[in-house]
């Protein structure tokens, strides 16, 4: 049973805790994506990310976030939480190696996974890590808590 959750405050209507599943706010959705807001709302307006009306702001599941990305859809709940993580950018992963821009995109031409949304490069933290780990070797700071065990 879907609820509305709040980062504050979680409405219970079900008696499992753990089969709860919030949905998403606009603001949640361009934070998950590294967008700005009227994007997600034109997104809506075009039919690539359907949600639910309620009152005046929409709302979204996670099935319909991953819906608008390239890419796999998550399977399993450990997946799933993986893939709920926000997503970076291509600009974010230059400046915390201190590299160029170009070197990023020659990682992604030659495999590193990304999950688009429209024009957008977005790249999940945990998959950037675990494939310059697998390439290169190393643990970049791409993300604050991601560290060898995480990934």
């Amino acid at each position: 049973m879907t609820i509305f959750c709040d980062r504050n405050y979680v409405s219970e209507t079900s008696n499992r805790i753990d089969s709860i599943e919030c949905l998403l706010t606009i603001a949640d959705v361009s934070e998950h994506f590294r967008l700005r807001p009227a994007t997600v709302r034109k997104y809506v307006r075009d039919g690539q990310v359907s949600g639910h009306l309620v009152g005046r702001e929409y709302r979204f599941s996670w099935a319909n976030v991953w819906a608008i990305e390239d890419g796999p859809q998550p399977r399993g709940t450990q997946q799933q939480e993986r893939y709920k993580l926000p997503l970076i950018t291509k600009t974010d992963i230059a400046a915390s190696m201190a590299i160029s821009l170009r070197t990023v995109d020659r990682w992604i031409a030659s495999g590193m996974p990304t999950r688009n949304v429209g024009n957008n490069v977005r790249l999940n933290p945990r998959d950037s890590q675990h494939w310059l780990k697998s390439e290169f070797g190393l643990l970049a700071p791409l993300y604050p808590y991601l560290t060898d065990e995480t990934i």
